[in-house]
């Protein structure tokens, strides 16, 4: 077990044993354990997808797939968080050909055509882009439980993915509200969104704190995230939210200009 792992089972349990969190739905689905390491999950995405990621995307690195869990406030049931990881070599690799065990796809070299068919393994999503535009969404958390749909991944762009700044190895973060059909840009790394995932437990619509507010992609969306975070400091007093207070004090700022 890798050490983001351990703290992934260790945040399932503190979420188990805390009175003031209600547990509806917890899941640790399937542990890819045939990728060996950080490297060797680069290595495979770069042969397979051909995409050439930062050494600092195996940053907080995991090979979960299905790891998911729901929960609401005990005594406020309006409180909650979901989350659902996707372990990022089956977020870039679209499919693969039938007939290969993991073990194989990831280490042999196939010539085209030599298998029949091709077995799927990244979830994408058909979303309304930038400008109104559709566009397609590599998944790597998902909300579908509570009814929000909320999906952040990767955009799709000219060379795969839409990359920050044009920073090759560095790919954009977009949070998709299925509910309103709209997308926004995240201002966040991979590594980051994981960190945060952790502290906030996955406290529905955290991501909008590392969103432009003016974003249009808002939609509807008008966030209650101000006692909510209220109530995760309350809860885990041992951690440090000033940072996610900060951003949300400023998100409510440029709202009400």
């Amino acid at each position: 077990m890798t050490d983001f792992e351990g703290r992934l089972m260790a945040m399932l349990d503190e979420l188990r044993s805390t009175e003031e969190i209600t547990v509806d739905e917890a899941e640790e689905g399937s542990l890819a354990t045939w990728i060996t390491g950080p490297g060797h999950a680069l290595e495979v995405i770069r042969k397979v997808a051909g995409v050439h990621l930062a050494p600092v995307m195996a940053d907080s690195f995991h090979r979960y797939d299905g790891l998911r869990c729901y929960w609401r406030g005990t005594a406020d049931s309006t409180i909650g968080g979901e989350f659902c990881l996707n372990h990022l070599v089956n977020v870039c690799v679209d499919e693969v050909p039938e007939g290969l065990s993991d073990t194989e796809w990831a280490t042999e070299e196939w010539p085209t055509g030599r298998h029949g068919g091709y077995r799927y393994l990244c979830y994408s999503a058909e979303v309304d882009g930038p400008n109104e535009e559709e566009g397609m969404l590599h998944a790597f958390d998902q909300q579908f439980l509570t009814g929000t749909g909320g999906i952040a991944g990767f955009a799709v762009g000219d060379e795969k993915f839409a990359t920050v700044d044009g920073n090759p190895g560095h790919p954009e973060i977009w949070y998709s509200v299925n509910t309103d059909g709209t997308l926004l840009r995240l201002d966040i790394t991979y590594p980051e969104y994981l960190e945060t995932l952790l502290l906030t437990r996955g406290l529905l619509g955290w991501q909008y704190l590392y969103a432009d507010p003016r974003d249009p992609g808002f939609g509807y969306c008008r966030p209650r995230l101000g006692p909510d975070l209220d109530f995760l400091e309350r809860t885990f007093p041992h951690d440090d939210f000033s940072g996610l207070r900060a951003r949300w004090d400023a998100h409510l700022r440029v709202r009400d200009e």
